[in-house]
């Protein structure tokens, strides 16, 4: 396993999530600024990532999932 080697894996959805966010920007004219804003909480979601992994003992790419689960429950819940 990749967590038992000391390794730390990354989904590609958090990866790429840049990338992403610049796309959103010119399809819904997103200002440039605010889309950086956006991407540097990149870092700070990889890091809540990691500490998520090792408090509860599950690879990062389950506790990435976990975290992307709850945060669509939440947008979801606050459209109703």
């Amino acid at each position: 396993m990749v967590i038992e080697k000391g390794m730390i894996y990354a989904p590609d959805y958090l990866i790429n999530a840049g990338g992403v966010m610049n796309c959103a920007g010119e399809v819904y004219n997103i200002d440039n600024d605010k889309v950086m804003s956006m991407a540097e909480n990149i870092y700070n979601t990889t890091l809540a990532i990691i500490i998520k992994s090792r408090e509860e003992g599950i690879p990062s790419y389950l506790a990435a999932n976990k975290m992307a689960e709850e945060r669509i429950a939440s947008l979801k819940k606050d459209k109703k």
